[in-house]
């Protein structure tokens, strides 16, 4: 497998070079599809056993590199959640703003190369049945969370938390996809210009008219079965 860029060494501990070359792989080939030769030869660790000694698993590797980003995000998240969403009424303008002040943080990591990298693997660990909740690698705020809902109060209860759940993943899911890039410019958008329109586009989707009764276009075909 071919890996961008290698690991730098010199005062590094053994620790942190994992932690980087775990970000490398795991960013570019995928989490799950990464051997642990693979890990210490990038690392540059030659005991076979450093990533049990050190996290216990390559699940601990990965919470590990999860958490090295998520003390600063979750830091963010609490500033600018209380400057958006502190003492607001539920509208259209106050739930984009919630999503703004929960994207945001996130959208900060784009800047540099382990930002865009660790934004990539939120991506693909996002969904991940067992011990992988959302709420251990998506910093959130019950502010934010408790505006959107007043904000969306006309959708049924089950709609609004599909919504919520399958509009963060869109959010996060766009920045993967900018990520990949590496760009500061992509097609002429610049980051914050990116930000505004993918916080738009989810907040957009919160306004979609429901599916209540007779809801099914009689042009459109039935969805088939089996």
């Amino acid at each position: 497998m071919k890996v961008s860029r290698g690991v730098r060494m010199g005062q590094d501990t053994a620790r942190q070079r994992l932690i980087e070359a775990g970000e490398e792989l795991y960013a570019e080939a995928g989490v799950g599809r990464v051997r642990l030769r693979e890990l210490n030869a990038l690392a540059g660790v030659r005991n076979d056993s450093a990533v049990h000694y050190h996290f216990g698993s390559q699940d601990g590797l990965l919470e590990a590199i999860l958490q090295t980003h998520l003390y600063e995000i979750g830091a963010r998240v609490d500033a600018t959640t209380a400057i958006l969403c502190t003492g607001r009424d539920g509208s259209p303008e106050a739930l984009r703003d919630a999503i703004a002040a929960l994207a945001i943080p996130f959208a900060e990591k784009l800047r540099d190369e382990r930002g865009r990298r660790f934004i990539r693997i939120v991506a693909q660990v996002w969904g991940r049945i067992g011990d992988w909740q959302q709420q251990r690698f998506i910093p959130s705020s019950a502010l934010a969370m408790d505006l959107i809902r007043r904000s969306a109060r006309g959708l049924p209860a089950a709609v609004l938390e599909e919504r919520m759940w399958l509009i963060t993943r869109f959010v996060v899911s766009s920045f993967a996809a900018r990520a990949e890039n590496q760009d500061a410019v992509v097609d002429g958008i610049v980051l914050d210009e990116f930000v505004y329109d993918v916080v738009g586009m989810a907040t957009a989707a919160y306004f979609a008219a429901p599916p209540e009764g007779g809801f099914w276009p009689e042009k459109w075909p039935a969805v088939r079965e089996g």
